[in-house]
């Protein structure tokens, strides 16, 4: 570095700090999930951050700076400044002022930037990064990643809406690594500071804490996919578990989408396999769809089972699994040995059809008739009318 940094140390209470940090921030996203860094480094934006290396806290004022972070064998981590160790500790935080950000640098030139703050440990000889962060600085990353640039601005709303469900609806899913979220599809993918798009953050803004719950008044499942052929599948059909609120709707809006057909072709002894394997009662000689050259398995409207064999009842949603179709809505013939599948629609079907509700926002459909057309019987309400999410505030 050409010039000295300045480095201000004192010792604070652990005590306080953790308890000051922590309640400033909503959400708790593990953030680079799942990838095995031992090393990499962070950079401030603005120039202004508070560092807590365990119980110590270097203030750093109008100055940026680099830290290199290797992960130890054991529970530790090594900072460096340049080439200079400076410390080993178990924990760095990085606290950054209102509408800053951090950038992490790993595998060499890879970077993401983070708003609110940071928190770094090594896991089981990894570098664990938390990225806590307000609900609503969060969810614009989040419309990022999974919707994309240049989608009409009611349709961002719709996204917000359902991305902020979502994120409060499952703070306990990776309670036990002590974190909320992940950030990759497993909860909703997250890649963290939004900067490319206006859109993004005037949606989360004219939607602030709004959330769809059912007639008890708790957070739905807010599914959705991204094409559904046409129709979309009542929620028993492919998780088991009936929800009042999502239930098959018609939806023509995303027929002329791309994601609105497929083809596949398969072998009838690779089709007839397969289905063994999902149910060893099956007999391919009972199956109308191989035996019979005029066969053929049709849905008019989407069913839940494939039941060309008289055996066997086997759920779409598992021949879906076995030959990574993209969808269970399908039509399937024999021809010249060959199983044709003729299939529509992309994901499980279940909830709000993305290229539905982009189509719907395009022709002028506001974000509110857009939801109530994907989820029957739920309630567009603030926060503040929740009592128990106030309550667990």
């Amino acid at each position: 570095m050409t010039k000295l940094i300045t480095i201000l140390l004192f010792v604070i209470s652990a005590a306080y700090t953790q308890n000051s940090w922590a309640q400033e921030y909503a959400i708790k996203v593990g953030v680079l999930y799942g990838q095995t860094l031992t090393e990499l480094q962070i950079q401030n934006g603005k120039g202004k951050a508070n560092i807590l290396f365990d119980s110590l806290s270097y203030n750093l004022q109008d100055t940026v700076f680099q830290l290199k972070i290797k992960s130890e064998l054991k529970d530790s981590l090594s900072i460096f400044l340049g080439d200079s160790l400076i410390l080993k500790c178990k924990m760095v935080r990085v606290i950054l002022p209102q509408n800053d950000y951090c950038t992490i640098i790993y595998k060499e030139k890879n970077k993401r930037s983070y708003p609110g703050a940071l928190n770094l440990t090594n896991v089981n000889g990894f570098v664990f990064v938390t990225n806590l962060i307000e609900t609503e600085n969060y969810l614009p990353g989040v419309l990022e990643a999974e919707v994309g640039l240049g989608r009409a601005p009611e349709y961002y709303k719709v996204q917000a809406i359902i991305c902020r469900t979502y994120a409060l609806s499952h703070l306990r899913r990776h309670e036990m690594e002590d974190i909320n979220l992940c950030d990759t599809e497993h909860c909703q993918v997250y890649k963290g500071l939004s900067q490319k798009s206006t859109d993004l953050n005037k949606a989360v803004k004219k939607t602030e804490g709004v959330v769809m719950v059912d007639s008890d008044f708790m957070f739905i499942t807010a599914a959705f996919h991204a094409n559904c052929g046409g129709q979309t599948v009542n929620s028993e059909d492919v998780w088991n578990k009936k929800l009042d609120y999502l239930r098959s709707v018609k939806d023509t809006f995303c027929l002329r989408q791309r994601s609105a057909v497929w083809s596949v072709s398969l072998s009838a002894d690779k089709w007839s396999s397969a289905l063994l394997k999902l149910c060893p009662q099956y007999r391919s000689e009972e199956d109308s769809l191989i035996q019979s050259h005029e066969g053929a398995f049709l849905q008019f409207d989407r069913k839940k089972y494939y039941t060309e064999s008289h055996s066997c009842m086997i759920n779409l949603k598992d021949i879906r699994s076995s030959f990574a179709l993209k969808s269970t809505f399908f039509n399937a013939y024999q021809k010249n040995g060959q199983i044709i599948l003729n299939g529509r629609g992309f994901g499980h079907g279940v909830g709000l059809c993305q290229d539905g509700a982009m189509r719907m926002a395009k022709l002028g459909y506001s974000y509110k008739s857009i939801l109530h057309y994907y989820y029957q019987n739920v309630s567009i309400v603030h926060l503040d009318k929740l009592d128990f999410f106030k309550f667990n505030e």
